[in-house]
């Protein structure tokens, strides 16, 4: 499955300017790690040790997901989850 994962303009500094990518995943959580395993420098930033920093607004098709589900909610093909860092 393929999801289009963007980056808030204050994270895309860690991608060297790079914006958008497209990952792998059924789930928001599944889809960040595939992220993470094409631009390492970006876990540090939005987690603190297994969970997503507080700091961390992630979005589903511009809708905004709850802190508990940050992880678990399911996507779908052609998708598009956002990343924000707040206050950073």
């Amino acid at each position: 499955m393929r999801v289009i994962l963007l980056l808030s303009a204050n994270l895309k500094r860690l991608a060297k300017g790079k914006e958008g990518f497209e990952v792998d995943g059924e789930t928001t959580g599944e889809c960040i790690n595939d992220l993470i395993s094409i631009v390492p420098a970006v876990r540090d930033t939005i987690f603190l040790g297994s969970k997503l920093s507080p700091n961390v607004q992630v979005e589903v098709n511009k809708q905004s997901v709850d802190e508990e589900e940050r992880l678990t909610k399911k996507v779908n093909d052609g998708d598009e989850i956002r990343l924000a860092y707040k206050g950073y």
